[in-house]
């Protein structure tokens, strides 16, 4: 090979490696999921939307009612798009190294979740969602954006921090914070906020033992010790509550009450026996002394004795002797 032709393929090798990084920069982004109907509006040209498709500035995605579609963008940023959405590519540029980062997109109707890519940490200012309403601004984060029928915008932190602004000022989103755009000329309202308030301190279950679940796995058995109520001091200056009188039991029924007279002790009316009419006596007659009963003698049984003989067993007399 001769030197002119070296010099000809290393030039061939120059420009193919110089074209390379323009071939690869040449699409914002790539699609890698869809699913239903998911149609790419390009101009006045309306095409169905297919994995791996390439999409560029201007380019429309338009969902149907049960379509879905995923976008990875140059600098590794993530567009998930929810069914009856339209989302527009406004503005993308990847300018490593440059400082030209630029991620404009605009969100006509529907609902999309985004993972921010290297655009959105190196340049965050440039990144921005657009909303009828309202405009989504990021500090690196994640974030989830949806536009209901009657045109208002429900946008919820995932990750760090956003912004959202209307013409009435902007607030900031956090994770786990949402905010609901009513119109652009009012400002956001937060429909969830995170507690600013501190979380008392869960208490360290105690281990009574282990058993088995319904799937067969070990499971641990834990017992939360209850609470010991605590006595409530009463207010400074307030006079305490009088200490309880004993009380003594009640009295039994019947019984005299205590500092009354008890009433006499009722005599007792005895009717005296009755007496036998006497007969009158003459005069200078002694009457006889009266008759006095003995009791009758007590009566014994009668005692029977029945003699008993005795048996006497005699053995039986020997046999004879035959002789």
């Amino acid at each position: 090979m001769t030197s002119d032709q070296k010099r000809a393929r290393l030039a061939l090798l120059m420009g193919m490696v110089a074209a390379w990084p323009l071939t690869g920069l040449a699409a914002a982004g790539l699609v890698q999921f869809t699913a239903g109907d998911v149609q790419l509006r390009r101009g006045e040209t309306l095409s169905r939307l297919s994995k791996g498709a390439e999409l560029d500035g201007g380019d429309v995605v338009l969902t149907g009612t049960e379509g879905r579609a995923q976008i990875r963008f140059s600098d590794g940023g993530l567009v998930a798009l929810y069914p009856d959405s339209q989302f527009t590519v406004t503005r993308y540029a990847d300018g490593a190294g440059t400082g030209e980062d630029h991620f404009v997109v605009n969100l006509l109707r529907g609902g999309m979740r985004a993972l921010t890519g290297l655009i959105g940490k190196r340049n965050p200012a440039n990144y921005r969602v657009v909303t009828p309403t309202a405009v989504v601004g990021i500090r690196g984060s994640a974030f989830l954006l949806a536009i209901d029928a009657n045109g208002q915008v429900f946008v919820s932190g995932e990750q760090d921090e956003i912004e959202v602004c209307t013409q009435a000022g902007c607030v900031g989103v956090t994770a786990g914070e949402a905010v609901l755009v009513v119109s652009d000329q009012d400002l956001p309202v937060y429909t969830h906020t995170r507690a600013l308030l501190p979380v008392p301190q869960v208490q360290t279950p105690l281990v009574a033992g282990d058993q088995l679940d319904v799937q067969g796995r070990r499971a641990f058995v834990y017992i939360v010790p209850a609470p010991v109520p605590v006595a409530v001091p009463p207010p400074p200056g307030a006079t305490p509550p009088p200490a309880p009188v004993p009380m003594a039991p009640p009295p039994p029924t019947g019984a005299p009450q205590p500092g009354t007279p008890a009433p006499p002790a009722p005599t007792p009316t005895t009717p005296p026996p009755p007496t036998r009419p006497t007969a009158p006596q003459p005069p200078g007659t002694t009457a006889p002394p009266p008759v006095t009963t003995a009791p009758p003698p007590t009566v014994r049984p009668p005692f029977v004795f029945i003699p008993v003989l005795p048996i006497i067993l005699l053995p039986p007399p020997p046999p004879p002797v035959i002789r």
